[in-house]
């Protein structure tokens, strides 16, 4: 593991998406994986809908908009970004603008994760 580590170690992050190739071993009652090929698959292809961001209206304040702000300008892109601010049992969607689109990223759904909460992102 430390050989695969080393070559893909700087690009794994929090939240983000591998596919481990390796051996479970199963000694003193602990399960442990050894890596013997880490990879980070090509997420970029296919179709993609929105990324809808779900937030109470209570925690709609300037200073939680401001930062969301930043987030989305931190990975800007092509997909359209829709939030639903629930209210309750209602719930109400925005478009936003398009000066806000971004890049699906797990990088940027670990940075909204962060700021949001993990239910966030629907």
């Amino acid at each position: 593991f430390p050989s695969t580590y080393a070559k893909v170690g700087i690009h794994i992050a929090e939240d983000a998406i591998v596919a481990v190739r390796g051996r479970l071993n199963n000694r003193d009652e602990t399960a442990t994986l050894v890596a013997a090929d880490v990879t980070l698959p090509d997420l970029s292809v296919g179709p993609r809908g929105p990324v809808v961001v779900h937030l109470p209206a209570t925690r709609c304040t300037p200073p939680v908009v401001d930062r969301l702000r930043e987030v989305l300008g931190t990975h800007p892109g092509t997909t359209e970004v829709h939030l639903r601010l629930l209210n309750g049992s209602r719930s109400t969607t925005m478009r936003l603008d398009d000066g806000l689109r971004v890049s699906p990223t797990p990088a940027l759904m670990g940075d909204l994760k962060a700021l949001l909460g993990a239910g966030s992102i629907g």
